[in-house]
């Protein structure tokens, strides 16, 4: 199927336009023509339709193919341009092609119109293509260069084969070096602290060798020397032997945020000893006298609060060797199953290390309740009040005063029970 085409003559010679449309009609085109001999003609031509490709005589009563290239110029129209001429000289055909003529075709050899119609075709096909992609690049440029100025991370980009990098402004400015500081791979390399280099240099061979992500956080040194906390990420390129040739990537600042977590979880420490001391403060333990250990619970006794308790016991019992413990839940408001289970567990713990434990303060509607449900804590000696437990552990202890009155420890706890209410 013969190529359609668009052709504007610039001819004086009704005949030799003819003679030209059935050039191109022999060579596989189907040509749609128009001719024109002015400069205002063309114009006009050039106004009312498109037009693939443009054919002007050399010279002309009223034109001439330089004047009808100086009107393609001012248009700023890319189009073949071809001159068709019956003679023509060397320099004159050098000066049309610097104005931007295509080609030329002498009108007694016509069988080179239809090559010289392909290559202008093909050569203008290419410069279009080239303008396109020159300019879909120029948009890439623009966009890039308008992201690098609009984010808040800084850019990187390493030519592995030569060591040479570039740093974007943003990158320079986030570690106070000026534009014409900080060369090289070497020299963000240097900056790197010195905790962080083997981490950091493990984690970009493994991105080079293994094509793991590159993510690392890290603390780098600024020109001040200021150590600032900041992530890097990256991506590589490979060529063809697998052989990594160039990484670029991005460097966000995450000292802010690493100050805020630092913050915080100094903040949940703080949280974390004062919940503790507040435990202890709700049960704290309080030696009666030597070898007797009294613990007033308040509250609900909970697994993670008897935890609490047992591992204070424990150490306090271990430490001071004291052979009677004294629980005291006149303060508990409930006894339920949970609660009894968790003194019978702190019970039989004592009692490994050989104290002795009592248990006082059962309110009469709790132990009813217990009863009700069936809770059994025969397995452990349970007494009304804390004086009547006191006065256990003095008989158990030969607490009576004695000829030193009150300077012995028995002395000392008839002196406390006697302080009782």
């Amino acid at each position: 199927m013969d190529a359609p085409l668009r052709v504007l003559l610039v001819e004086d010679s009704a005949e030799d336009a003819a003679l030209l449309v059935r050039c191109l009609k022999r060579s596989g085109y189907a040509p749609t023509s128009e001719r024109v001999e002015t400069a205002e003609g063309m114009q006009a031509a050039l106004d009312r339709a498109r037009w693939d490709i443009v054919f002007s005589d050399h010279r002309m009563p009223l034109f001439s193919a330089l004047g009808a290239l100086r009107v393609l110029r001012e248009r700023d129209l890319d189009l073949p341009f071809i001159i068709v001429s019956g003679n023509i000289g060397p320099e004159l055909v050098a000066s049309a092609m610097q104005e931007g003529a295509s080609d030329y075709v002498l009108k007694d050899d016509m069988s080179r119109v239809a090559p010289a119609v392909d290559r202008a075709l093909r050569d203008v096909e290419e410069r279009r293509r080239r303008r396109e992609a020159e300019r879909a690049l120029k948009e890439s440029e623009e966009r890039f260069a308008l992201a690098v100025r609009g984010s808040r991370d800084g850019l990187w980009d390493w030519n592995l084969l030569t060591g040479e990098a570039y740093y974007s402004g943003r990158l320079k400015e986030m570690l106070g070096f000026e534009e014409h500081e900080l060369r090289g791979i070497e020299g963000f390399a240097a900056q790197i602290h010195e905790g962080d280099r083997e981490r950091v240099w493990a984690a970009l061979r493994d991105h080079l060798e293994r094509r793991a992500p590159f993510d690392v956080e890290l603390r780098l040194a600024t020109k001040q020397g200021e150590h600032r906390w900041f992530c890097a990420r990256g991506q590589a390129l490979w060529d063809a032997a697998g052989a990594p040739t160039r990484i670029a990537g991005s460097l966000s600042d995450l000292t802010t945020r690493k100050h805020a977590e630092a913050e915080l979880l100094s903040q949940l420490g703080l949280i974390r000893q004062q919940q503790e001391a507040i435990r202890l403060l709700s049960a704290p333990i309080i030696e009666v006298w030597e070898g007797v250990l009294t613990v007033p619970v308040l509250g609900a006794l909970d697994g993670e609060r008897a935890e609490v308790i047992l591992d204070a016991l424990l150490a306090a019992v271990s430490h001071a060797q004291c052979r009677q413990v004294i629980l005291d839940v006149t303060g508990v408001a409930s006894m339920e199953a949970d609660t009894a289970e968790q003194l019978v567990r702190i019970v039989r713990a004592l009692r490994l290390l050989g104290a002795h434990c009592i248990v006082v303060g059962i309110q009469p509607r709790a132990a009813s309740a217990m009863v009700a449900r069936g809770i059994d804590l025969s397995s452990i000696t349970t007494l009304g009040n804390l004086r009547q437990a006191l006065v256990r552990c003095i008989r158990a202890g030969g607490g009576a005063a004695d000829a030193g009155g009150e300077r012995s420890s028995g002395g000392r706890a008839a002196a406390a029970l006697r302080r009782l209410p």
